[in-house]
């Protein structure tokens, strides 16, 4: 329960501001997880008559099965009366059936999203994103991403601070924003092009940014000619190779944005880019954001100040 554990800090006026209540779809008082966990106390759905304001529904391997109607029932009743209804990871496919998720974008576990688009055509199903926000409907990739959604809602209802502040007491090292991909392009592309001539490059390319990355210095680093190169990389990436660079060389600008104080002309020089003003265009080109409101938004896990 990452995202109760989020939930779990802030306060006003000294009382919690959230109280969180775990439902179950059995009649029982526990329910089982992975690794021997055990959740104790647990009301079953059909006896809460409490209101909701936030409905998360989580997933096991139980999300896979054929949903029980009497519960998808429950959730269209109860899905009015919330101000946010949330899909972590693979509870995504228990709201798929219910219809509340036609024509949202959506997303899950990288692992499960060809599945989840398969079963559910009305679903625009972004494969890629840590969570993704569509009205009042919210869907996470893995379970760790709902800690990300769960600091967004805070800072929704709370603001930054507050969130910044229980994102430093829980010692995350980043807090990742809702376009952040599931994976880094980096670890991604080296799964891709294992077993290929180009299987050296995307390391090869991340060790250095900062040189002059033409399609004959790249063709270079894994003794091809140009052409050969050109060929096989449209093969292997399905972009073209000035694009590539560029998101590769923004991912680490983002690294640096969100945990480092050094000025943006830094920044640019040591991520490989002409200057302050090329570093802004790629950003809004591809993050819709320049570098000042990630920085801002997504900046430093710090204490706030307190003067």
């Amino acid at each position: 329960m990452a995202m109760a554990s989020v939930f779990s800090y802030p306060k006003i006026e000294g009382k919690p501001a959230y109280q969180t209540r775990i439902l179950c779809a059995d009649a029982k008082v526990e329910a089982h997880g992975r690794g021997g966990l055990v959740l104790s106390h647990c009301i079953p759905y059909s006896e809460y008559s409490g209101s909701i304001d936030t409905l998360v529904i989580l997933g096991g391997e139980s999300a896979f099965a054929e949903p029980r109607p009497e519960v998808l029932r429950w959730i269209r009743r109860r899905a009015p009366h919330v101000q946010r209804l949330v899909g972590v990871c693979v509870g995504v496919f228990l709201l798929a059936p219910t219809g509340l998720l036609d024509d949202k974008v959506v997303t899950t576990h990288w692992h499960h999203a060809p599945k989840l688009a398969a079963l559910y055509p009305h679903l625009k199903v972004d494969r890629d994103r840590v969570f993704i926000k569509d009205g009042n409907v919210y869907t996470t990739a893995g379970v760790t991403a709902g800690i990300d959604l769960a600091l967004e809602i805070v800072e929704e209802d709370l603001g930054g601070n507050a969130a910044a502040t229980i994102a430093h007491t829980l010692v995350l090292y980043l807090r990742r924003p809702s376009m952040e991909t599931q994976y880094s392009r980096l670890l991604a592309q080296q799964a891709d092009v294992r077993g290929t001539p180009l299987r050296d490059l995307p390391a090869w390319v991340k060790a250095n940014l900062t040189e002059k990355l033409d399609v004959s210095a790249l063709a270079n680093s894994v003794s091809m000619t140009p052409r050969t190169f050109a060929r096989q990389f449209e093969v292997h990436f399905r972009t073209t190779p000035a694009r590539w660079i560029q998101s590769l060389r923004i991912e680490a600008a983002c690294s640096l944005l969100a945990t480092k104080e050094q000025p943006l002309k830094i920044i640019a020089g040591l991520t490989g880019f002409k200057d302050e003003q090329s570093l802004r265009r790629a950003f809004i080109q591809q993050l819709k954001l320049t570098p000042k409101e990630y920085r801002d938004r997504f900046g430093s896990l710090r204490m706030p100040d307190t003067e």
